[in-house]
């Protein structure tokens, strides 16, 4: 009686292991389904806030745009003689993009706007003679920006 009873209980406890007690082979049978795979969580790094670029001790702004999107144009302004600062802040909802400012008959720069961190660049001029010119921003409708132009306190 008591090898009957182990034995039953041996069995018993073999049908409780992962392998399968009715006799059936399963070499046919579909794999189960595994859960889908999921979405990843690693979020994309944060973006730093946009400022407007800082006013230089001693310096006062004759202009001031910002915060925009994408490409601008301006009326007329007047660049007095001698020092002039130009600063821009930028960056963009993903990846690099090029902002390019110009100055009608001095020129211009462009600059990359960065898809994390805020761009700032400062160019200065000396003009021989005070200028009155036009001021255009192009760049595409994901980028955000500021343009400080300063110029020495009178």
């Amino acid at each position: 009686m008591r090898s009957s009873r182990a034995a039953f209980v041996t069995a018993a406890v073999l049908c409780g292991l992962p392998t399968s007690c009715t006799g059936e082979d399963d070499s046919d049978k579909p794999d189960a389904p595994y859960p889908a795979p999921s979405q990843s969580t690693v979020a994309p790094p944060p973006q730093e806030p946009l400022t407007a670029p800082e006013v230089d001790a001693g310096y006062e702004e004759i202009l001031s745009e910002g915060p925009h999107r994408g490409a601008q144009q301006f009326g007329t302004i007047e660049l007095p003689k001698g020092e002039s600062w130009i600063k821009v802040n930028c960056i963009s909802r993903s990846k690099l993009v090029d902002l390019e400012l110009s100055l009608e008959g001095i020129g211009g720069f462009s600059l990359g706007c960065s898809g994390v961190d805020v761009e700032k660049t400062v160019n200065q001029m000396n003009l021989n003679s005070p200028r009155k010119l036009h001021f255009t921003v192009a760049t595409e409708e994901s980028v955000r920006w500021y343009v400080s132009i300063q110029v020495p306190k009178q």
